[in-house]
């Protein structure tokens, strides 16, 4: 029999969810049922990491290794880019995905002020540091004061 033993990226995810569930259950201490659970998750993962590694079906292991590599490129992909379009839904653009929203709302709390109008509770938007000015809000048209 000729074992192949590699380290694909599902294995090297394995061994990294094995080893921090490890840590974990050590931090958490014993006579936890947490650490019971955690103790139990990184058995799970090194068995499972053990029959990957010696199982003899190669063409297997890549198919699960590929799906293993779309489910984290979708990931990534959502926290980064946006998502693409499956079926129906439209496609987002590059740059708008959480992490680009994010720093555009950073970028808006250091730049401007929000407001909310005293009659209809419209959300509107005011550069920081004019000082004392008149506001007129674009849903109703009801003008105030405020403070940048």
């Amino acid at each position: 029999m000729n074992f192949r033993t590699r380290l694909d990226e599902l294995n090297k995810a394995l061994l990294i969810f094995g080893g921090a569930c490890y840590l974990i259950s050590f931090i958490i201490g014993r006579g936890s049922g947490w650490s019971t659970l955690f103790r139990l998750l990184f058995a799970g993962a090194i068995v499972f990491l053990g029959i990957r590694l010696f199982a003899g079906n190669e063409n297997a292991r890549y198919r699960e290794n590929q799906k293993f590599l779309t489910a984290v490129t979708a990931v990534k992909e959502f926290f980064t880019k946006g998502y693409h379009a499956a079926g129906n839904r439209p496609v987002r653009a590059a740059g708008d995905g959480l992490l680009s929203r994010w720093k555009k709302a950073w970028h808006d709390y250091r730049t401007y002020r929000f407001l909310i109008c005293p009659q209809c509770t419209q959300r509107l938007r005011v550069p920081r540091g004019k000082g004392q000015i008149r506001v007129k809000c674009t849903k109703c048209g009801h003008q105030f004061l405020a403070k940048s």
